[in-house]
């Protein structure tokens, strides 16, 4: 092996070091602002299936304030561990709810949700006022969702983890 070819495979070790590098840097850098959450069970059908991969905007709600409709990860106990649920924003702080013969009422009008998978049966009446600086969720399949009619109003600054904004195809 001469002196040249033992420069090209330098050079090359070192190119493929700083793109592993680079690569590294990059990712750690990107997952700081976006996590990347799976699926787990069918409460958010039909809008997303077990098993489906979203991504996830941790910064979104730093400068912004949720929407109505927006579709939401919570930390549901905000113990550290990974106890997320992936839920859509019905009411803001402020909001009165009520859930009444299995329709739900926001600030006294019937919510029009053509998402639901299917409607409500046999849901206990609600009627809650929304704290300033929380949110009312709930899963989109009604019938089978854990979300604030069992587990009350989420802090979005404490609780929220961050925005879905796209569903990886194919997953």
């Amino acid at each position: 092996m001469n002196v040249n070819e033992k420069d090209d495979i330098l050079k090359g070790f070192l190119e493929l070091v700083r793109v592993v590098v680079v690569t590294v840097i990059v990712t750690v850098l990107i997952l700081q602002f976006v996590q990347v959450s799976k699926i787990y069970g069918t409460s958010m059908e039909n809008t997303y299936h077990e098993g489906n991969i979203v991504l996830v905007d941790k910064v979104f709600y730093k400068k912004s304030s949720p929407h109505y409709n927006d579709i939401v990860v919570v930390d549901y106990q905000n113990s550290g561990d990974e106890t997320f649920i992936i839920k859509r924003v019905i009411a803001l702080g402020g909001d009165h709810i009520e859930i009444k013969d299995d329709q739900v009422y926001r600030n006294g009008q019937l919510l029009k949700e053509n998402y639901i998978k299917e409607a409500m049966v046999n849901c206990d009446d609600l009627s809650i006022d929304v704290p300033k600086g929380q949110i009312f969720v709930m899963g989109d399949n009604r019938n089978v969702s854990l979300d604030s009619r069992r587990l009350g109003c989420f802090s979005f600054k404490k609780d929220v983890i961050g925005k879905v904004f796209f569903k990886v195809p194919f997953f």
